[in-house]
């Protein structure tokens, strides 16, 4: 069985009722918040998914990640024929701040503990700053193979920080089209 068969059938597989597109039903509030909770539990799991793959694909190319390094290097790039060329970045400590990285049912200093891993934080804010189309092509890479790849997309006051221990957040979007 070649691989297009295969998406046909999963293409074809009965779906969960809430993820059918297309029905003309209205949703009382109730089954919109029913809905709204699943979806989230969802996007959930996706970010989490990229968030393994993006740490694998790390693995093998770079290696194991330094446990020293406190930032998370980001790119995805997007060609579309006729399209352009879209290229995004961001350099992110992904600290835990939002209220899916703690458990608040639990009692203090538990309340505390971190639930999220860096690289998934990473990715939501990736996904916060770029949206979901570019989770598609997001690639993660040590501070020295971020820098020399994109050096001249830079700004040069980010660059000279490059060593430095701060607290910073960039993302920038570059696109491009010759059509």
């Amino acid at each position: 069985m070649n691989s297009w068969s295969l998406l046909h059938d999963h293409m074809n597989e009965p779906k969960d009722e809430v993820l059918q597109v297309g029905t003309e039903k209205e949703l009382t509030d109730a089954e919109r918040k029913e809905m709204i909770a699943k979806l989230e539990v969802i996007k959930k799991k996706n970010f989490q998914s990229v968030a393994i793959a993006c740490m694998a694909e790390y693995s093998r190319v770079y290696g194991e990640m330094p446990e020293n390094e406190s930032w998370m290097f980001m790119e995805a790039e997007y060609y579309g024929t006729g399209e352009g060329q879209t290229v995004c970045l961001q350099m992110t400590q992904a600290e835990p701040g939002h209220k899916d990285d703690f458990d608040e049912t639990l009692p203090y200093p538990d309340n505390y503990k971190t639930l999220t891993t860096q690289a998934y934080r990473a990715v939501r804010e990736f996904h916060d700053n770029f949206g979901t189309w570019h989770l598609h092509g997001l690639r993660f890479h040590t501070r020295e193979a971020f820098f020399t790849k994109y050096v001249n997309q830079l700004p040069a006051s980010l660059v000279k920080l490059k060593d430095q221990q701060c607290l910073l957040e960039y993302h920038s979007e570059l696109h491009y089209n010759f059509a």
